[in-house]
């Protein structure tokens, strides 16, 4: 979400919390003034069953977007410890391979992780992907490929590095969709719209004391305001100060390091 400020951040997200918190309580001084909320007594029991329809209905939307969003971003984490995986993998099983293949794959391995780490990490908070590190990948990927299994050792190893080598590409193509994926600006404005709603659905009803009034409708205003934030924390999970980091990456590079591996 690129915005003249950051959402994703959390003194922005609290200041942007307690303005609507502040304005949907505002809101109850301004309404209290007028006379026509006396005339609305006799039906309050009929607008009160409509409430709870109106206000059910939006807390399940709201409740799946939520979930929705923490389940990306779980699935974002394993994604890149899948990814992660599969690469060390890859390189400790090259050192069964040829001096020659075990070499280039390693270097390759190598490379791929500090591009991962140096250069693509911070595009995916703006929504972008590393060419190099795409293009790294493939070549990765038939490096593996054009392996010639001609002993024992390398047959039974061989279909295992195969298979090792689509998990990557799998993993990978998973982060960086995740990585460009954002919620619809269509289903923002109903989410931004039916918290207006629910908030002055609340003004229609008088009661008796204006602190208790004032106190209802902050609660309602600020649970829905926490939930929203939670879906903008979570919708995006390589961006903001809530964020899933290149650590799986950062531990193949030391792994890689402490196996000696030449520097691409």
């Amino acid at each position: 979400m690129t915005t003249f400020f950051d959402l994703e951040s959390y003194t922005i997200g609290t200041l942007l919390i307690v303005l609507f918190v502040l304005a949907s309580v505002g809101g109850v001084f301004i309404v209290r003034k007028h006379p026509f909320l006396d005339r609305l007594r006799p039906y309050h029991d009929v607008s009160g069953n409509i409430f709870s329809v109106a206000g059910t209905l939006y807390a399940v939307l709201l409740g799946l977007v939520v979930v929705d969003a923490m389940q990306t971003f779980q699935t974002a984490r394993l994604t890149v410890e899948r990814e992660s995986e599969a690469l060390s993998n890859l390189f400790m099983m090259a050192h069964r391979l040829p001096e020659k293949e075990a070499h280039r794959i390693e270097k390759l391995c190598a490379s791929y992780a500090r591009e991962v780490t140096e250069h693509e990490w911070p595009l995916m908070t703006e929504g972008a992907v590393h060419e190099t590190s795409r293009i790294l990948a493939k070549d990765l990927l038939q490096a593996i490929a054009g392996v010639e299994p001609d002993t024992d050792n390398l047959r039974a190893i061989y279909p295992i590095m195969l298979e090792q080598s689509v998990e990557l590409r799998d993993q990978r193509r998973m982060r960086t969709s995740l990585a460009t994926y954002d919620l619809p600006a269509i289903e923002w404005f109903v989410l931004c719209a039916g918290a207006v709603m629910t908030v002055v659905f609340t003004y229609l009803f008088r009661m008796d004391s204006l602190r208790v009034q004032v106190m209802m409708t902050g609660m309602i205003a600020l649970l829905i305001a926490l939930n929203l934030y939670l879906v903008v924390l979570f919708a995006r999970p390589f961006s903001g100060d809530l964020h899933i980091d290149p650590g799986p990456f950062l531990t193949d590079l030391r792994i890689f390091e402490e196996a000696g591996t030449p520097p691409p």
